[in-house]
């Protein structure tokens, strides 16, 4: 295949160039004036830029589940992702200490439709090659998914014992090929665990080289001291971490984001994750006060079982920071009519405040209720878009457009982050140059993850590549119609083979990676 009359984004250079790319088999060949040979496929990219395939640092599509119900990841792969990074926010699908993991990922999926023949992380890689993806896949390893098999529904910390389950296990599952370990320290789970169970988890991690990547515990009053909580650990361990989705939420405390970049900035191997949206995809349990949320499942649902304790809730939270109000019902085990809705229309249809509407639907959904927050400052965004420390992500799950008849209200990042962030922050708004833009969507996620040989266009490397027209790239997708496919991308090539074009999906040859890859 020759790639000709392009401008060439490769990932890493200062300036785009003009230059023809050759690829063969799975592998870039040439890049330079190059000619036509026999029968060799010919991809006109005159008027498009030619860039290194997106790389997702932070995607949910296994614990979601979608991994195996639409293993194309359409709405990935037709924003140019051609890599995701699994395993995120504490929670994977391996390893696991038995087959109970559905506590785990039980606010996400529907775990009735997996086939559970895996435990080891090696178990599970080859489970996956079995299966045809159409984006490249590589894992982290969820601390929650092994705690919670550890301690079960128990708020508590880690007994010696069980310290060195999980160290043994996060210390397995690296050499298997994981590249690294996840923590969800807002959660049930990862908000029991002591400082001194994260440094043993940060020292495994950083003797294999591999990445860290947390979930603050608080994106809220407690932001700027859960930031500045990673930054100390991270000064003891040196380890490479990754700050997922990094935000805060809450007007009254926007004005701690400035701050709190700097700190990082000031990190050598820190760095952190963005999405381009003022509206965050939650699961609805992590806005209750921490006593009733800290335990999962086995404090909430007694709490709001019990009058007292349930009355006693309802006062704290009208006490919060948090707009109840303001929350809209996206998706859950729920009746499908609440989807799309305010919780304060539907308080107001029934007559009720709407924290205790809230909680009924918690109740409702056994604690599997996902709402969306219109809670984070655009100034902050862009503030976070520009800095030298910042990797774009969808935070995304793969979807396909046919979907939309499921009825739940997925994020339109889903569909449309990378093209929103390339068609309204960098074309309209100028906020920072195609190139800046580009490695932050390319290279620098690669390389943060560990990947070898992906994210820039150099001979030698795998061809993963995006065509697409500067003027068009964008997206429609929308809180009330989230399932659309952006505009403006030609082509996408996974490991040398069209996976996307103008819209139409071709081939799903996607790899599964491995840290000793």
């Amino acid at each position: 295949m020759l790639i000709k009359n392009g401008k060439i984004i490769d990932g890493f250079s200062k300036k785009m160039f003009n230059a023809d790319i050759r690829i063969e088999k799975d592998k870039i060949q040439e890049i330079g004036t190059l000619k036509a040979k026999n029968q060799e496929q010919i991809l006109n990219a005159k008027g498009m830029y030619i860039t290194p395939g997106f790389v997702d640092i932070l995607n949910h599509s296994d614990a979601y589940l979608t991994l195996f119900e639409n293993t194309a990841q359409e709405s990935l792969l037709q924003q140019g992702i051609t890599t995701i990074l699994i395993g995120n926010c504490g929670s994977s699908l391996a390893p696991l200490v038995n087959g109970i993991f559905i506590n785990s990922i039980q606010k996400w999926g529907d775990t009735s439709k997996i086939n559970l023949n895996w435990l080891s992380v090696s178990e599970y890689l080859n489970e996956l090659s079995r299966h045809s993806f159409g984006v490249n896949l590589a894992t982290l390893i969820g601390h929650s998914t092994i705690r919670r098999a550890l301690v079960g529904d128990d708020s508590r910390s880690l007994t010696t014992q069980e310290q060195k389950q999980l160290e043994y296990m996060i210390e397995v599952g690296m050499r298997e090929g994981a590249f690294g370990v996840s923590s969800g320290l807002a959660y049930s789970h990862g908000k029991n665990a002591t400082a001194k169970e994260l440094r043993f988890i940060m020292n495994i991690v950083k003797k294999y080289d591999g990445l860290y990547s947390v979930h603050i515990k608080n994106e809220a009053d407690g932001f700027l001291d859960s930031v500045k909580e990673m930054i100390s650990l991270v000064k003891e361990s040196g380890v490479n971490m990754e700050l997922s989705h990094l935000k805060v939420i809450e007007k009254e405390f926007w004005n701690k984001f400035e701050e709190a970049l700097a700190l990082i900035e000031k990190s050598n191997t820190v760095n952190f994750d963005v999405y381009p949206y003022t509206f965050t995809a939650s699961v609805a349990y992590t806005f209750l006060p921490r006593w009733a949320s800290e335990g999962g499942n086995s404090t909430i649902r007694p709490i709001l079982k019990d009058p007292q304790k349930r009355e006693k809730l309802l006062e704290d939270m009208k006490k919060d920071p948090y707009s109840y109000a303001q929350l809209v019902v996206a998706m859950g085990n729920i009746n499908k009519t609440y989807f799309g809705k305010k919780i304060g229309d539907i308080a107001k249809n029934q007559g009720k405040e709407p924290e205790e509407v809230l909680l009924e639907l918690i109740l409702a959904s056994d604690n599997r209720l996902i709402v969306f927050s219109t809670t984070i400052d655009e100034n902050n965004i862009k503030m976070a878009l520009k800095h030298p420390k910042s990797i774009v992500t969808s935070d995304g799950v793969g979807y396909q457009e046919k979907d939309k008849h499921k009825g739940a209200f997925v994020h339109p990042r889903y569909f449309g982050a990378i093209p929103k962030f390339l068609g309204e922050y960098v074309r309209e708004q100028k906020l920072l140059s195609w190139e800046e833009a580009i490695n932050k969507i390319s290279l620098k996620p690669a390389e943060k993850i560990g990947l070898k040989n992906r994210g820039k266009l150099v001979k030698g490397y795998y061809a993963d590549i995006v065509i697409f027209d500067p003027n068009k790239i964008g997206t429609e997708a929308n809180l009330n119609n989230p399932y659309r496919y952006p505009q403006g991308i030609k082509w996408v090539l996974v490991n040398g083979e069209i996976a996307i074009e103008e819209n139409k999906l071709k081939n799903k040859v996607g790899k599964i990676l491995t840290r000793n890859d």
